[in-house]
């Protein structure tokens, strides 16, 4: 399949995570950039919420839930935004002539970030075409057999709570997997594609569309409705290499990158609602109403962004909001209201916090070993080039001097305060083995990725701020009439300068971890000609049928392939004593009376050899000693070859 052949799914893609969080958004009453930028953001909100929602009231999950979903959250927002107008209409003649400032300039911002977006997606558009090569190729790592069987769960139970997800690999029940990042990829699938191309089709979906969107949105709560500024946000989105690109170099942790390009969004609303500019009080309030919202579609879509978003957050409020709020002949009532909706916030997540924090004991003692000294980590970090990733040298400069232009002006501290903090945490993980580091970032998994790839979220309004400074320096420095539009063309540049060239870059480092894989058959899961293969097992495997095989030679992505399902559809799991057993007798069935029972029990009937087991660095081959070698064993009868794999029916149960 080429990218032409998806142009289907491609747009697919943009309406599912576009639609329904316009239609909250616009009840709600948000406008101008704040509805555009937030509407991915409310789309996973309502489409992860729905799916809790439909499991607890037994109804399937599919394209009429997503749609009741949306209605059912369009009337509440639509609600709640009368009941804020109603509360903030307290100027002459009961009208509130600072909740609606510039509404010209407002919608020129608008279209200036949805330009900006435009211009990101076609970027994005490159690097993955460049990365993946084909829409329907099969990531070759070690998280995306889970993921892509996930979606398929989705959609075959019509379950898309997080409860359900986590019986994919623990079928005895009790866990949870947050499933947002699922639940939007399966209802593209349901709609069309497959989950392969569903889930490629999202990848780009959220580097070119949501990521860009989210920055769109920060900007204007830092610099206010400038439209230029705003949609160099968007296009800015693109020049650093750790979000999305990065953050799957061992995954693919596709949820971590849907919850962290959200989380731009989040921390945009939050800075309109706590911000010191021409913003209504109503407008505030709303804006403070969908961040909330936000925060939980965020947690359910990865906690680790929401984990991530709440240092975040106090910091914009310690350093913004909190002084002018406690100055009562300085703040407004609204300013006042949003702290207090924010304290609120906190110690609800504080609460939460405390109940999750035994739970999460197995995340928090991941200790990824330091690859890094602390001053080659600080460089990686501060010149945007991760693990030696390749970077943008101008959007590294463009960072460093926005930097030093928030630190000179009070309302935009908090940007240096975060950004600060996020690159403490990249240096810890990346360069300290002690116990205070794996504590810090142990809900990160003490993963230098996941948190390397939090930097842009404060790295692109710094750019913003840095282009423009450079940008004005120079029209200075020409003293010209034209001034205004030699520095608008230096701001272009400069932008340019940064977001066009990382487009290869970009591309590079997403193919490492995806599809150029395949290219070296030890770092292979599924191959092209393998892949052929499985998609068509339902030829040979009838309906009910179990297919038993490693995941290590890449025989559990038949589930998401094909539609049959797999006794292994992950690495790793909490599954039965059955599983442990057949693990490492199955190949015994003509021999041990013990294995058929259990093949029975599990409705096993199949089995697959896919040859050359996957080796990829820091994991090895663990159990699964039964699938070795089937041919010539009693009891196993081959019946369908292809693509090196192996289709053998299980005789020996007869």
């Amino acid at each position: 399949m080429t990218w032409w052949q998806a142009a289907s799914p491609q747009l697919l893609g943009v309406v599912v995570l576009l639609l329904p969080g316009l239609v909250v958004g616009a009840a709600l009453r948000l406008r101008g950039t704040a509805l555009l930028g937030a509407a991915p953001l409310l789309t996973v909100t309502v489409l992860a919420g729905t799916g809790v929602a439909a499991s607890l009231g037994g109804l399937p999950f599919g394209p009429l839930a997503a749609a009741a979903g949306t209605a059912a959250s369009a009337v509440a927002a639509g609600t709640a935004g009368l009941l804020v107008t109603a509360a903030t209409r307290r100027g002459p003649g009961g009208r509130a002539p600072a909740d609606r400032p510039g509404q010209p300039r407002e919608e020129r911002t608008a279209l200036a970030a949805a330009a900006g977006a435009a211009v990101a997606a076609v970027l994005a558009h490159l690097s993955v075409q460049r990365g993946l090569g084909r829409p329907d190729v099969v990531s070759q790592t070690f998280d995306a057999t889970f993921h892509l069987n996930a979606v398929r769960w989705v959609l075959d139970t019509g379950d898309a709570s997080p409860w359900s997800v986590a019986r994919l690999t623990a079928p005895q029940g009790g866990g949870f997997y947050p499933s947002g990042w699922h639940a939007v990829t399966a209802l593209v699938s349901t709609l069309g594609p497959s989950p392969v191309v569903a889930a490629n089709v999202v990848v780009w979906v959220v580097a070119g569309v949501v990521w860009p969107l989210g920055c769109a949105l920060l900007v204007r709560a830092v610099v206010g409705a400038r439209p230029l500024l705003v949609a160099s946000g968007a296009v800015l989105s693109q020049a650093f290499v750790a979000l999305p690109w990065l953050v799957d170099r061992w995954g693919v942790l596709w949820p971590q990158a849907l919850g962290t390009t959200l989380a731009a969004a989040v921390l945009g609303l939050a800075a309109l609602a706590a911000g010191a500019g021409p913003v209504g009080a109503g407008d505030r309030a709303r804006a403070a109403l969908a961040a909330v919202a936000g925060a939980g579609g965020c947690a359910l879509v990865h906690p680790g962004a929401l984990l991530l978003l709440l240092p975040l957050l106090a910091l914009l409020l310690l350093v913004s909001a909190l002084p002018q709020a406690l100055l009562p002949w300085r703040a407004t009532p609204a300013q006042r209201a949003v702290a207090a909706l924010a304290l609120v916030g906190a110690a609800a997540a504080g609460a939460g916090l405390a109940v999750l924090w035994p739970r999460t004991a197995s995340v928090r003692s991941a200790d990824w070993p330091a690859t890094r000294s602390v001053p080659r980590a600080l460089w990686e970090s501060l010149s945007l080039s991760p693990a030696g990733a390749g970077g943008s040298a101008a959007a590294a400069v463009l960072v460093a001097v926005g930097l030093v232009v928030a630190a000179r002006r009070t309302g935009w501290r908090w940007l240096v305060a975060a950004h600060v903090l996020l690159v403490a945490l990249d240096v810890l993980a990346a360069a300290v083995d002690a116990p205070l580091s794996q504590q810090l970032t142990g809900f990160w998994y003490n993963d230098r990725f996941r948190l390397a790839a939090a930097v842009p979220l404060t790295g692109v309004p710094l750019a913003v701020l840095g282009a423009r400074a450079l940008a004005g320096a120079a029209a200075r420095a020409a003293r010209r009439p034209v001034a205004g539009r030699l520095a608008a063309g230096a701001l272009a540049a400069a932008v340019l300068a940064a977001a066009v060239p990382q487009v290869r870059g970009n591309g590079d480092q997403l193919g490492l971890t995806n599809a150029r894989a395949a290219e070296s058959p030890p770092l292979s899961l599924v191959d092209e000609a393998e892949q052929r293969f499985l998609e068509d097992l339902r030829r040979w495997v009838p309906p009910g049928d179990v297919v038993a095989g490693t995941p290590w030679d890449g025989s559990s992505s038949a589930y998401a392939l094909s539609g049959v399902p797999v006794l292994y559809p992950h690495f790793r799991g909490n599954q039965p004593q059955d599983w442990a057993f057949l693990a490492d007798h199955l190949q015994d069935a003509g021999v041990d009376p013990a294995v058929c029972p259990a093949l029975e029990r599990r409705g096993v009937r199949w089995v697959l050899d896919a040859g050359e087991l996957w080796d990829p660095p820091l994991l090895a081959p663990a159990g699964y000693t039964a699938f070795r070698a089937f041919r010539g064993r009693p009891g196993f009868e081959p019946v369908a070859e292809g693509g090196g794999v192996t289709l053998y029916r299980i005789t020996a149960c007869r």
